[in-house]
């Protein structure tokens, strides 16, 4: 996959693409983003996964601003939507820190548990 990754265009339309979170010292993966843009090119979604010991640091901000920096500068996309489970504090509070606006909530099935999800959405 990471072979795979490493050589698609970004952003593949209609498809997820993801894109490696690196440490800037140590060079060492510590996450990834991952991105669907739409068949249109028009709307994208994001998810960022970061390793427990990477986290509290600003790197998941850090990374998710460099994405809509260039998502602003050289795509189509005129909307990005990050969608987290309600119970997940930190999405929640960097999806917020990322400027984006609080959508919706709807109950839903993930691994098998109930959850809900709360859908967040930023004009690019």
């Amino acid at each position: 996959m990471i072979a795979g990754m490493a050589t698609a265009p970004l952003p593949t339309l209609g498809d997820w693409v993801q894109i490696a979170i690196a440490d800037a010292e140590t060079d060492a993966l510590i996450g990834d983003i991952g991105l669907h843009v739409s068949a249109s090119g028009e709307e994208a979604e994001v998810g960022i996964t970061l390793a427990p010991h990477a986290q509290g640091r600003g790197l998941a901000e850090e990374a998710a601003r460099a994405l809509i920096a260039g998502l602003r500068s050289a795509t189509a996309v005129r909307r990005l939507v990050g969608i987290t489970d309600a119970r997940n504090a930190a999405s929640v509070r960097l999806l917020e820190r990322l400027g984006m606006a609080f959508e919706a909530e709807e109950e839903t099935m993930f691994r098998g548990q109930p959850c809900l999800e709360r859908r967040y959405a930023l004009a690019l």
